[in-house]
């Protein structure tokens, strides 16, 4: 059981459940189709970072990290399909929860394209 719902957590989204998906997760932007990506000014660098890594583990799903100029910058997808899955949908939903509870502020504004 557990590989039927590994393939269905790690197949390619289409068209309609990415932007479904965006729409439930505002504070991200689509980059070519294939990457969820959100920037953020936080507080607390460290905190930030260690606790996404728990997260990370927990969800055996890792985010490419961006440090630039005080922002840090979540770059998500499945590398292995590269294509955004699900998984990469929850890890963002949990990153947004992270981001919540330490008061994270948002960094610049995603673009315009959403998808």
């Amino acid at each position: 059981m557990r590989s039927l719902r590994d393939a269905a957590r790690y197949a390619p989204l289409g068209l309609d459940a990415l932007a479904s998906s965006l729409r439930e997760l505002p504070r991200w932007h689509c980059e070519g189709g294939t990457r969820l990506v959100r920037t953020v000014v936080p507080d607390d660098l460290w905190t930030l970072l260690q606790k996404v890594v728990d997260v990370e583990a927990d969800l055996d799903h890792h985010t490419e990290v961006t440090l630039e100029d005080g922002t840090v910058t979540f770059t998500l997808w499945t590398h292995v399909r590269d294509a955004v899955t699900a998984a990469d949908v929850e890890l963002a939903r949990r990153i947004d929860q992270l981001a919540d509870v330490l008061g994270v502020s948002p960094g610049p504004a995603a673009p315009a394209d959403r998808g």
